[in-house]
């Protein structure tokens, strides 16, 4: 039985070794067949054509928030990770970050307009609405905006309030 014991441990040594040795080799060819997939430039592009080409590419796009920036317009992409040209497996994903575009912008004009549109004027260009002060005008319909603060074509920025 003694001289079992030495043949026993020769036989398991040699079975984990050629199972050590399968093991690495199968797990290498898998991941060297895996489909891989240059990363396109992003930076600048739109959002909507960004998540067209991702999508024909096999990658996911992952937003990582969003920023104010001067340099890119209002939904387009300002950060990307993986970098141009970097090559990833298929199926990853790929992180941006949109432009909420300037911070900055000059107050719409708003006269004329009624409650409701000027509302959608002010969502639309991200300010939030103020006080309104209701009047009585003969010659002017209810629910029309006559005057406000800050005063159109002024240098603003987005988030403050609008005063109608």
């Amino acid at each position: 039985m003694i001289r079992l014991i030495p043949k026993f441990i020769v036989l398991m040594t040699a079975f984990f070794i050629i199972s050590g040795i399968s093991t690495y080799f199968t797990v290498s060819y898998f991941i060297k067949n895996e489909k891989t997939v240059v990363v396109p430039d992003l930076v600048g592009e739109d959002i909507i054509y960004v998540l067209e080409v991702l999508t024909n590419l096999g990658l996911n796009a992952k937003v990582k928030g969003t920023a104010y920036s001067p340099d890119f317009a209002k939904n387009n992409i300002i950060y990307q990770d993986p970098a141009p040209g970097q090559i990833i497996k298929h199926g990853r994903d790929v992180r941006i970050i949109i432009s909420k575009g300037t911070k900055n912008l000059s107050m719409p004009n708003l006269k004329g307009l009624n409650l409701q549109q000027a509302r959608l004027i002010i969502e639309k260009n991200g300010l939030l609405e103020g006080e309104i002060a209701k009047t009585f005008h003969a010659k002017i319909k209810q629910d029309k905006i006559i005057a406000q603060y800050p005063l159109p074509s002024t240098e603003t920025f987005r988030g403050i309030s609008s005063n109608l």
